[in-house]
């Protein structure tokens, strides 16, 4: 289970695979991904064929013993080990997805930690802006951080991306810097809007002077493909401005924050499930103890 949470992990991070299908076909639809819904749906989906061989082996395992036994069994012994083969069977399944649970809310809880960790590899912008000419052919490589555009440029169409978690949600807009004449005509550079700037923003409009913080191959997927229907073709490594150090962190807070929550639930169902399991062995100790068998010679108790 460990490796297929990891591998869904790095399709999420990197956007690629099953994961960045599923999210574009969501967005087509939608209107938005369900990256954290996405994550569980295809860690579920590959994690119970290997449940599935945990409990095929502790079944072989007990029916190997169960002929064993009932070869050297009288008749009159064979209907409690049929009841007590039963018994065990239902135990392992239940262990098995008590199991599940509780491993899956771990995993959760541990990819809740590694988003929050994450974001603090994320520039901050402390560090005095460096200025950029998106507007310059062959300009040289810019550094991320803090970082301000010099000169005026134009940008293109503005495209809006919702996310957010129960009542908490933020509207992000993102436009393309037009790349300069001459190019190869593919986009180099995006600039984030905030929500409260979008009256005065327009396609084909330009902004001059805009300080942020850059960010490299930060755009959310979906919004990749997305201009690239459009006809915007973003370098294979690009540059986001981003308006401040918060919007940067936002979406990881809030997959960190689904991450956290998906494993309580899962972790809170794990538990009711232990307390099944706990009942079910009793149940099977008191059916194999002393006790039971006096109350079955005083007829007491029925089989």
């Amino acid at each position: 289970m460990l490796v297929v949470v990891l591998y869904f992990a790095w399709e999420a991070a990197a956007y690629r695979g099953f994961f960045a299908r599923l999210a574009e076909w969501q967005f087509d639809r939608l209107g938005q991904d369900l990256p954290t819904f996405n994550f569980c749906l295809l860690t579920m989906a590959l994690s119970w064929p290997a449940l599935l061989i945990l409990r095929r082996r502790h079944v072989s395992r007990d029916e190997a013993g169960g002929n064993e036994r009932a070869s050297n069994a009288t008749d009159e012994d064979l209907d409690d080990e049929e009841w007590e083969r039963e018994a065990q069977l239902a135990l392992f399944s239940a262990q098995d997805y008590m199991h599940f649970l509780l491993g899956f809310g771990a995993a959760l809880g541990i990819a809740a930690l590694i988003a929050l960790l994450w974001t603090f590899t994320l520039p901050n912008g402390k560090e005095p802006a460096r200025s950029f000419t998106p507007s310059m052919l062959n300009a040289p490589e810019p550094e991320e951080g803090s970082a301000r555009i010099e000169g005026a440029v134009r940008y293109g169409r503005i495209a809006s991306f919702n996310r957010g978690i129960l009542f908490f949600n933020r509207t992000a807009l993102f436009a393309p810097i037009i790349p300069p004449k001459g190019g190869d005509g593919h986009v180099r550079y995006f600039v984030e809007f905030l929500p409260v700037e979008r009256p005065d923003i327009s396609e084909g409009a330009t902004i001059s002077h805009r300080t942020g913080i850059l960010v490299r191959s930060d755009l959310p997927g979906a919004l990749v493909r997305l201009y690239r229907y459009l006809g915007y073709h973003p370098v294979e490594h690009y540059y986001v401005l981003y308006a401040s150090a918060a919007t940067i962190r936002w979406p990881y807070y809030i997959i960190a924050a689904q991450f956290l929550l998906g494993g309580l639930l899962f972790a809170a169902t794990g538990l009711g499930q232990w307390r099944h399991v706990r009942k079910l062995r009793d149940d099977l100790d008191y059916y194999r103890s002393a006790e039971w068998e006096e109350l079955e010679e005083t007829g007491l108790q029925p089989r």
